[in-house]
């Protein structure tokens, strides 16, 4: 039987939070899902799926609907409904990738990580909280930049649109989003962070 990857991309549902860059998980998924020709997403409860194979394994790109702070609930019950009841606190989750935008790195970086806090990222700490487990894959997306001194609260900043400057550069990250998220279904964990990973 195929492998099944379930890669989950978080940000707010609305047109309102469409551009911000909290919503940077939603982005990389729909450039991945257009440029790899996906069938559209089709509508669940509480998220949004579509599915295809890949390299001999069935990838399914997932957004949740909750709102952020509620991630959680539909990464849990989208796992459920596709037969991943639940992850032991010793098992490797490598089949499992939560995409964010991180506060922590400046805007053009990125991360691939295995496990670990979730920090003061209120939707990474939600899914930790219902699937009960750290060992997942993340993708972690720079958003911090000098603009952040205009804003009163981080909050406010993640919740703010990309500048003009940084809609410039988009593009280029999400060319490099959707090479690391193909050798990962084609090559696995190890060598996709020995060769994105920056040193």
């Amino acid at each position: 039987m195929p492998e099944d990857i379930f890669i989950f991309g978080l940000g707010n549902p609305g047109q309102e939070y469409r551009f911000s860059r909290h919503n940077f998980g939603f982005t990389v998924l729909d450039y991945f899902l257009e440029e790899n020709v996906f069938p559209q997403f089709t509508g669940k409860k509480n998220y949004l799926i579509s599915g295809k194979n890949i390299s001999g394994k069935n990838v399914f790109l997932i957004k949740p609907l909750t709102f952020m702070n509620l991630s959680g609930k539909a990464v849990k019950e989208a796992l459920n409904k596709n037969g991943v009841f639940k992850i032991e606190e010793n098992e490797a989750a490598s089949n499992i990738v939560l995409i964010h935008d991180d506060l922590d790195l400046s805007f053009g970086n990125y991360k691939i990580k295995f496990g670990g806090s979730g920090g003061s990222h209120n939707g990474v700490n939600s899914v930790i909280n219902s699937i009960q487990s750290k060992n997942f894959i993340r993708l972690k997306l720079g958003i911090n930049s000098p603009e952040r001194a205009r804003f009163n609260t981080g909050a406010d900043y993640v919740l703010s649109n990309f500048s003009k400057d940084e809609v410039k550069m988009l593009p280029d990250i999400l060319r490099i989003m959707n090479e690391i998220l193909l050798s990962f279904i084609s090559d696995g964990l190890a060598k996709t962070m020995n060769n994105y990973n920056r040193k």
